[in-house]
């Protein structure tokens, strides 16, 4: 069983469950970007605007 791992985007508090570093497409856009708030989309992200 493989531990899950948060995604690769510091404000996301998504999990990942394959291989991707990112929970969306939106996330590895922010690869070299700083960003303070997280659009991944997911309703249980704590770092979503809402």
């Amino acid at each position: 069983m493989t531990t899950p791992k948060k995604c690769a985007n510091p404000v996301c508090s998504c999990i990942i469950t394959d291989k991707s570093k990112y929970c969306s497409a939106y996330c590895e856009g922010t690869e070299g970007r700083t960003v303070v708030v997280c659009r991944c989309g997911h309703a249980d992200c704590t770092g979503n605007p809402n």
